[in-house]
């Protein structure tokens, strides 16, 4: 039986190496150009692994009357006073660098017109 065993292994193996070098071969010639293969965002368990990125596109599609009611429902589920503060704080230095960044990019696309 362990004769059996150790063929049918060594006979799976020789077969199936070179079938799963073919095939991997194989995905990376027909994945589409300029689409990335795999990148930050894997998938994981067929999942986002976060959301994040998808709270961030969020966002981005919000009016500012949309943004400002966001903001005070965050706000208004702290309870502590310190914790509110330091969600201020925090909020007008995540402001105070989008603007800088905002800045340099209005410049930048200014001087390459």
């Amino acid at each position: 039986m362990k004769k059996l065993t150790k063929t049918l292994l060594t006979a799976t193996l020789i077969l199936g190496l070179p079938l799963g070098a073919y095939a991997a071969s194989e995905a990376v010639t027909t994945a589409q150009p300029g689409a990335p293969m795999m990148s930050d965002c894997a998938m994981k368990d067929g999942k986002h692994h976060g959301g994040r990125h998808d709270k961030m596109a969020r966002m981005q599609n919000m009016t500012p009357e949309q943004i400002q009611a966001h903001l005070q429902q965050r706000y208004d589920k702290i309870e502590d006073p310190a914790k509110k503060a330091e969600f201020v704080k925090n909020l007008e230095l995540r402001a105070d660098g989008m603007t800088k960044h905002a800045e340099v990019m209005k410049q930048f696309a200014e001087a390459n017109k």
